[in-house]
Formats: structure tokens, sequence, C-alpha cells
């Protein structure tokens, strides 16, 4: 063999090595894949692209049985629960049929449910239900806020009168066409406010008596359905969003006059956000819908709208204030993609039932 041909040869046999290298390489980055990007479904046909890494996905899980709670007596390995520590990385949102027992052993970091288990004083939450639902299964403490709709009246309260479907208060107007037996309020109207805080019956003092941690307020927008369905009386107010500032403000300087570490949430009305007097009063805000469900449940929303919506919520997040967001979903690859959505804007999401019932708890699966 010549040398010419020794020299062909071996080039022949270095290219070779490097092919066969590149192979290797190639297999060994395909089996190495992270979770996240190996299971990273794609969004629904017809939605942007997402900026950012997945990192939780929140699907539903069945109960499981959880173990007995410590006998009368006994001390738990975990932490005195005393007041809530750490931030709130999950949480769960429940107003009906609610369970004690698998609420309490959920692995929320906070809970979102009503005083009662029917709406009547007769199935109040007790201080040992509350002290139950404020410890976790691992001993440490949880959040629990209370349910108060103070943008309208529900007939199944105990403040409700009877007499008021023949002879309305003058701050009473109709029922809500979407929930039967709640009543849209002219919540400026100190009668109404009576009744939602300022005495020993009122809702915010039952719930800050009661022991919760905080009040997650709803109907805040009601301002909304005023405008459109009772126009004489929002008329009547030179500014109402204004208003509805000014109610929130007082509740949680009466609130924390008296708990100085009791929170206020408010759900919804994000617009009112733009208002610094707002902030300074709220200790988190909560979303619903700002991906899916706005116009029609299940539908990916307007991306004018997400924009508009998230960029009020923005406004808490550079305070330093909680941020929750709640979607209404079935449907697991909408669910993956609200994850992708919400979690690297720095939201707490929950995926509840689509039907809106808010009647269990979905468990919280994360996946990294």
């Amino acid at each position: 063999m010549s040398f010419d041909q020794i020299i062909l040869l071996v080039g022949l046999l270095v290219a070779l090595g490097v092919v066969i290298l590149m192979i290797l390489r190639q297999l060994q980055a395909g089996a190495t894949l992270s979770v996240s990007e190996a299971s990273r479904v794609p969004p629904p046909a017809g939605t942007a692209p997402l900026a950012g890494k997945r990192k939780t996905i929140i699907v539903p899980k069945p109960h499981v049985a959880a173990s007995p709670s410590p006998a009368p007596g006994t001390r738990s390995s975990g932490p005195a629960a005393a007041t809530p520590s750490g931030p709130i990385t999950s949480w769960g949102y429940q107003l009906q049929n609610l369970d004690i027992d698998n609420a309490a052993h959920s692995p929320f970091d906070a809970l979102v449910i009503d005083t009662t288990l029917d709406g009547s004083d007769d199935t109040a939450l007790t201080a040992t239900d509350l002290a139950r639902l404020k410890r976790k299964s691992d001993g440490t403490r949880r959040h629990v806020f209370a349910y108060l709709s103070i943008g309208e009246a529900e007939s199944y309260r105990s403040y409700w009168d009877k007499q008021w479907k023949r002879s309305k208060p003058p701050w009473l107007l109709g029922e809500n066409p979407d929930w039967k037996e709640n009543y849209a309020v002219c919540f400026w109207d100190p009668g109404w406010q009576g009744i939602m805080c300022g005495s020993p019956e009122a809702r915010l003092d039952r719930v800050i008596a009661a022991g919760f941690d905080g009040v997650y307020l709803d109907k805040c927008d009601v301002f909304d359905d005023l405008k459109r369905r009772y126009k004489a009386e929002a008329a009547s107010r030179s500014d109402i969003q204004g208003d509805m500032v000014a109610f929130i403000a007082s509740m949680s300087s009466y609130a924390k006059a008296r708990n100085p570490s009791f929170k206020v949430i408010m759900q919804n009305a994000e617009d009112l956000l733009e208002r610094d007097d707002l902030r300074a009063v709220l200790d988190g805000i909560a979303k619903e819908e700002l991906v899916y469900g706005a116009d029609t449940p299940g539908k990916l929303n307007k991306a004018d709208d997400f924009e508009s919506s998230r960029d009020m919520l923005n406004l808490m997040r550079a305070d330093g204030k909680l941020v929750l967001v709640v979607e209404y979903l079935d449907d697991r690859t909408k669910i993956e993609h609200a994850a992708q959505t919400v979690d690297p804007l720095g939201f707490v999401l929950y995926i509840a039932p689509k039907n809106r019932n808010l009647d269990r708890l979905n468990y919280e699966t994360l996946s990294a």
C-alpha cells in the first residue's frame, strides 16, 4: 500500500469516527430530556406560543383516605399552628358541600370557603372546625379565608328578611339572572353596609369573631351590573367605582383595627387596582377566568382581554401582594395551557370544576 493510500484510509476512518460520535451524542440527549420538555403538550389550536417553561400542571385528583387525626391530648410532630407561615403557593376554593376532613387533609397552603356548610347559622363552622382546617397534614399552618359577597344580597343568609320579596328596602334591587336568590344592591347605602360591617351580627364581624385568617370579597364589580341593568341607580352616583373603593377600604380598616394580621382579598374588579388607595388596603387579588371562559365557558379569552387583566394584576405583584387565579376547566390540554400561561407570571393558579358550582376541591399535582 502506497503512502498516499495510507493517508486516504486514515482520513476516512477519522471522518467515520466523527459521524459515530455525533450520532451517540444525539441519542444521549434524546434520552435525558427533562420532564418538562418531554411531557410538554402543545397549546390548543389558535393559541399563541407561551414564553418560558411550564412549571405547574393542575389536575383533579381523587380523594385519598386521610390518616386519622391525633387523639385528644396527644401532640402533633409538626410545628404549632399559631399563625400562617411561608408564602401561599397553592390554594383551594369550595363554597358548597364542604367536607371538613377532606379539606383539612388537602395539600393547599390556603383555602377559601364559606362560613357555614349551607348558608344558615345552624351550620356555621365551629372553632374546632377552623382549628382542623388551619392545620395541614404535616402540621404546618394553613391560611383559611371566608367568602363574603358585598355586592349582592343572598336570600339564604341569616340577615335576609322574607318580607323583602314583597316590600324591598331601598337598597335592594333585582335578582341576578345568572344566580338565583342573589340580588344586586346599592352597596353604598348605609343600610346595606351596616349588614356587612359594624355590629356583632354583621357579616364581617362574624368572620373576624369566628377566627378566620381573612376575608375573600366577591361581587366587588357589581357596579358593572348596575350600569347595565339599573342605570338610574348607577347614574345617581358621581363615582360609583370610587364608592366601591371606599366601601372596601372602610371594611379593611375596620377589620385590621380588630386584628392587625387579618387579610383582605378582593375577587375580580381588577380595573379598580389602578387606584393606589385600594391596593394599599388589600392583601391580595383573585381573578376568575383570566385565560379561559370570560365570554363562553371553556373558550380561550381574547388576547386584549387577557392582557388588560394581566396588567392590572401585575400592579399588585409589583406591590409584593398575593395574586390568585381560578380557572373553571375540565379539559387537560386547556388546563396545561392555563398553567403554562399563569405560572410564569408569578400568580397562584387553582383549577376548579368547569360547572362553576365550587362544590368539591381539586387537588394540585406539580410537575417540574
